[in-house]
């Protein structure tokens, strides 16, 4: 009897952000991230290059901004992780259910800990060694093959995220993405700029604004599109609810939501200006996956002045942007995870770390298998938890509920009863679509 009210006391005593530009800037890192300027790039030159841009922009604004207010408002109202808020409301099958959500960002983390990884070497190497820039090639497949050096660089990037998130919300998270995140938006639009101006770049930038009609047709794009929205939108695996139970009462989530989406969209578009044009002015390889960022900008920075300042401050920038995905991607995890098992954040963060190092190996030691992870937990594992979200709060909450009691207090406009229809008849369907057809993939994915 006397668990109930420790923990609602310890709710109410629950750490909030330190200010609204802090949380938005915030959420923009978590959602923003490697996301737009590592992993939209490259599936956007697999996938049609402006035909997927449409796609993406699309179900940004029809499903994820909805759905995601949603998630935030549920997050402000329970207080709680997934595990114990679905406990709450669907019983002790619920938490279940719940338990998947913390899950996905943490086998997330189990490859995108290796990438951040990459970018803090790029970043450290960026000054002392021009081979990176002349022999861009040459000099990742040779950091490439040496896997205990990229181990150990994972360890390392590991540790540095979870020493911020022990000094939690205001002090780690909030602080780091105040300046972090500003940073990083200057300079792709700087970058993005200056690609244009490359020679043959122009060819880049026509697939990157020219729909192909054909590829609009086929359902795989528009399931990897919609993975790639929910991955850059945190939308699904409980990261907005995470955010969400840091608000304050009063706080105006559809504003400040619509504001976290608007910032995500334009860094996923300038981040595949910026890059696709610049892989078609070298005549590189567009079907280079995950390694493309790593490949391609070193040329871009051998081509302007002060070529090793430029390519340190904007791998800097990439970094700050990793790592505050990175520490949410940790934050959602432990912190869930911990409250339903009674951890403390200390132990929670620091056992979750344990297991994504380990997780990491054969991410690590297989380039391949990082591939097809990426998709199972990206593609999947997105798609699965927020269509998962959606109809258990749009249909068995309610949508009018959500928006009437969990939406609106706070707002400044006015969210009519058209979001009820959107969230019901349109994003639940959509996503449960989505989530099908990412299990279609999976033969595409695995055995092509």
């Amino acid at each position: 009897m006397s668990s109930a009210p420790v923990s609602e006391n310890k709710e109410k005593n629950r750490e909030q952000w330190g200010s609204r530009l802090g949380y938005i800037l915030s959420t923009v890192g978590m959602a923003f991230g490697l996301g737009a300027i590592w992993r939209f790039p490259y599936l956007t030159a697999q996938n049609g290059g402006d035909s997927f841009v449409l796609a993406f922009t699309i179900i940004t604004i029809v499903i994820a901004v909805p759905a995601g207010m949603a998630e935030i408002a549920f997050g402000r109202k329970m207080r709680n992780g997934t595990i114990e808020s679905f406990r709450k409301i669907l019983g002790e099958k619920g938490k279940y259910i719940g338990w998947i959500f913390p899950l996905v960002p943490m086998c997330l983390n189990m490859f995108y800990f290796v990438v951040v990884s990459w970018t803090l070497v790029y970043t450290l190497y960026s000054l002392f060694s021009g081979t990176m820039m002349t022999d861009p090639i040459g000099f990742f497949n040779g950091f490439m093959e040496n896997k205990t050096a990229i181990f150990a660089w994972t360890v390392v990037t590991t540790i540095l995220i979870a020493i911020i998130c022990l000094k939690g919300i205001k002090g780690g998270i909030e602080k780091f993405c105040l300046y972090g995140i500003p940073l990083a938006f200057l300079l792709l639009v700087v970058l993005m700029v200056r690609v244009f101006f490359l020679p043959g770049a122009m060819d880049g930038v026509i697939m990157m604004a020219r729909p192909d009609l054909e590829q609009m047709m086929d359902p795989s794009m528009w399931s990897r599109a919609a993975g790639m929205a929910l991955f850059a939108i945190g939308l699904g695996p409980s990261y907005l609810t995470a955010f969400g139970r840091y608000l304050p009462e009063k706080s105006n989530i559809p504003m400040d939501f619509l504001a976290v989406a608007w910032w995500n969209l334009f860094g996923c578009v300038v981040a595949g200006f910026a890059i696709v044009p610049a892989v078609v002015a070298f005549g590189l390889d567009l079907q280079s996956g995950p390694a493309l960022t790593y490949l391609t900008l070193p040329y871009v920075f051998a081509q302007m002045p002060f070529s090793q300042i430029i390519a340190f401050m904007f791998f800097l920038t990439m970094l700050l942007a990793g790592l505050s995905s990175a520490i949410a991607n940790l934050e959602t995890s432990a912190t869930t995870i911990g409250d339903s098992l009674g951890w403390s954040r200390t132990k929670a963060i620091i056992i979750v770390s344990i297991v994504i190092i380990l997780g990491a190996i054969p991410c690590i030691w297989d380039e391949a298998f990082l591939a097809k992870f990426d998709f199972l937990v990206g593609d999947v594992g997105y798609t699965l938890t927020a269509s998962l979200m959606a109809c258990v709060l749009a249909w068995y909450v309610g949508a009018k509920k959500i928006r009437l009691t969990m939406l609106m207090p706070g707002s400044s406009i006015r969210i009519g009863s058209w979001f009820d229809f959107i969230y019901k008849y349109v994003a639940c369907p959509v996503l449960l679509f989505m989530f099908i057809q990412s299990l279609m993939n999976i033969p595409k994915i695995f055995f092509h």
